[in-house]
């Protein structure tokens, strides 16, 4: 059986391959236990996020651009609320040019159900190490980019970039579970995600966990 490169997408199944897990949000328990430790992330991301501030501030830095200085309450809120949504659309659209550059055609969805947005690759079954780098993009490029935005901005416009951030670090938790599950098996482990879940497949005679 010839080598599957470690990072790529495959347009069909190789031989030699079978079905070894089907991961799915259905669970209450399991949505609920999500749920938690995302609430866990998003209080850690803003004590996180108030620590580099303080420190940002310690050097002299976080006194920049204020473009929200004294913007009522209420339209602050409103501002919090546009910018999670543009969060989330971005989140998806990091996930779907990650997938583009290791060759696969992203589709784009919305679950109203379950309130989830999603990026994914249906027609095609990324390694493993690739699919964990299109996981974790989001969650990387997101972060890296909330802070430099904190080192030049100050006041209510770095509340609000810390505060979107911190959300994204909590969304992020889905993410980091499936990468979780899928690091429990080898390298030549292929996913193929469907959007609001993913199946794995392992080659024959490998046990299922």
């Amino acid at each position: 059986m010839n080598a599957i490169p470690r990072f790529a997408a495959l347009d069909a199944l190789p031989e030699g391959y079978r079905l070894v897990r089907r991961i799915t949000l259905e669970s209450p328990r399991l949505i609920a236990v999500l749920n938690l430790a995302g609430l866990a992330l998003l209080i850690g991301a803003i004590v996180g996020y108030q620590l580099f501030y303080n420190l940002l501030r310690a050097r002299g830095l976080a006194e920049g651009i204020n473009l929200l200085e004294g913007v009522h309450t209420l339209l602050f809120s409103l501002l919090i609320l546009l910018a999670l949504l543009l969060m989330l659309a971005v989140h998806e659209l990091i996930h779907g040019v990650t997938l583009a550059l290791f060759g696969a055609e992203p589709r784009y969805g919305v679950n109203l159900q379950k309130g989830v947005a999603f990026a994914a690759a249906d027609r095609h079954y990324l390694t493993r190490d690739a699919y964990t780098v299109v996981a974790l993009a989001p969650l990387i490029v997101l972060t890296l980019l909330t802070a430099a935005l904190m080192a030049l901005t100050g006041g209510e416009t770095n509340t609000l970039i810390a505060l979107i951030g911190a959300a994204n670090i909590g969304g992020s938790v889905g993410d980091l579970w499936f990468v979780s599950i899928c690091q429990r098996f080898p390298p030549d482990l292929l996913a193929r995600d469907f959007g609001e879940g993913a199946e794995l497949y392992a080659r024959d005679g490998y046990s299922t966990l």
